[in-house]
């Protein structure tokens, strides 16, 4: 079957909800759990009641560089947050970002609510960065931020909040950090939904950058109906659709993204069809998918899709609730775009083994190969079907890692180990790749890679 007829078996198995519930408007899409005001405890020591608060720093960031909490999986899990708020003023109602922020926020901290937009100290990062780029080229070794310097894994901007919206093109905080990064060529990748990177001061400092620039435009539709209902603030699809094109015409790595893909949502064939032309036309021939992850299951963000009259029910239980078959459905998915000659690879564990690039990023032969972070998931899932059908030890897999610079920390190394024994993390474990079969147990899983082997097209057919 292909996409079309996989999508409509599903469809009769997965009913749609007779009446959309109607949220209150104006309601946020997140529950603030706030902390109490005017408290005071008594201070022993002084003898006199004091009051007890815990301040934010509503004006500057004084967060650095970090490992994803995903490195365990990730290939490229170098992060930097550069801006930050309780919500991102693009406002997509699908984002979970803003469920995270907020909850911390309004938890620990008594003035969170008057913090507004944010945004790092680019003169302190410039320092800390000078120090860890001392031992870039040398032997990893040191903290797992250390080790990614010394092996130039890319920095990733606007994985937790959009570090280029407008008012970045005032302050240019971003842009001096691109700036930074491309004077020291340390290679760089950019996840955004805004156009401002296509302008020129900032499309120089990405053609500058002689390490490698990558940008991923987030567009989960042609259809700007679709776009300002669930993305209200962001741009136009013909201006991020323009931006892939300066960008691609500039000579920069442009990988288009659809995430969340969202089955009975934004996959209507009309739509995907233009979709895939106009990127062709714009140069652009990468792109890369993820369904929703597991914690957007939340009521806030039920309620927000509701209130714009899409059915987050029956998309949920296609794409994420039922996580083998939506891994299996975006396959289909992702062959419409093969079929046009645009090359996809998505972070869903299910097709890796399936990816057109190693990186699921979508920028193999961009960066220097050995620029990853090899202690992975995702690059386990890869080795053990670069070994063509031979059994793949963990013994095997580790040796492999430590020769392409090792794991970035001791404490990566044993979530990985527990991932590739199904354990620890469940919603990363290798049993989730298809066509990587379990053949055997020496105290570790022993696997092999077998294109006939997916387990998920046996749950299929239990289903239809």
């Amino acid at each position: 079957m292909d996409y079309y007829e996989l999508k409509s078996e599903l469809a009769k198995v997965i009913p749609r909800r007779t009446q959309l519930e109607l949220g209150v408007f104006g309601k946020g899409a997140v529950k603030e759990k706030g902390r109490k005001s005017n408290y005071y405890q008594f201070d022993l020591e002084r003898q006199e009641m004091l009051k007890n608060e815990r301040l934010l720093n509503t004006k500057e960031m004084n967060s650095f560089v970090e490992i994803s909490l995903r490195a365990s999986a990730c290939p490229m899990p170098f992060n930097v947050d550069v801006y930050d708020g309780l919500t991102c003023h693009f406002g997509c109602r699908y984002c979970y970002a803003n469920l995270f922020r907020r909850t911390l926020y309004t938890s620990f901290f008594d003035n969170s609510k008057s913090m507004g937009l944010r945004h790092c100290n680019v003169d302190y990062y410039k320092c800390e960065l000078d120090k860890l780029l001392l031992k870039r080229g040398q032997p990893p070794e040191g903290s797992d931020i250390q080790r990614s310097v010394c092996k130039s894994v890319p920095l990733r901007f606007g994985i937790r909040f959009e570090d280029f919206l407008p008012i970045e093109g005032k302050k240019k905080i971003s842009l001096r950090l691109l700036q930074y990064l491309a004077e020291n060529d340390y290679p760089v990748m950019i996840n955004t939904k805004s156009d401002l990177v296509a302008r020129d001061d900032y499309l120089k400092a990405l053609t500058d950058n002689q390490g490698g620039a990558a940008v991923h435009v987030t567009l989960i539709s042609s259809n700007n109906t679709i776009l300002k209902k669930l993305e209200p603030g962001a741009p136009s699809y013909e201006r991020r659709l323009e931006c892939i094109r300066a960008l691609s015409g500039a000579g920069i790595r442009a990988v288009a993204r659809i995430e969340p893909f969202s089955a009975f949502i934004n996959d209507e064939k009309e739509d995907v069809d233009k979709y895939i032309d106009d990127l062709l036309n714009a140069g652009c021939s990468h792109i890369t998918f993820d369904t929703y992850h597991v914690s957007a299951n939340s009521a806030g963000i039920r309620r927000s899709y509701y209130e714009q009259g899409y059915d987050f029910q029956r998309m949920w239980l296609a794409t994420t609730d039922s996580q083998p078959i939506g891994s299996l459905l975006l396959g289909k998915y992702m062959d419409l775009f093969r079929a046009k000659g645009i090359s996809a690879s998505t972070f869903d564990l299910g097709n890796v083994t399936t990816n057109d690039n190693t990186i699921c990023c979508e920028t193999d032969g961009w960066f220097n190969a050995e620029s990853i972070n090899h202690g992975a998931i995702v690059t386990a899932i890869q080795y053990v079907k670069s070994q063509d059908g031979t059994s793949v030890r963990w013994k095997d897999y580790h040796d492999w890692v430590e020769k392409h610079g090792g794991f970035l920390s001791d404490s990566l190394k044993e979530d990985v180990h527990k991932l590739w024994n199904c354990t620890g993390n469940r919603m990363f474990g290798m049993d989730w790749a298809a066509h990587i079969e379990p053949i055997g147990y020496n105290g570790d899983f022993i696997y092999k890679y077998n294109p006939d082997y997916d387990y998920r097209q046996k749950i299929l057919e239990g289903i239809l």
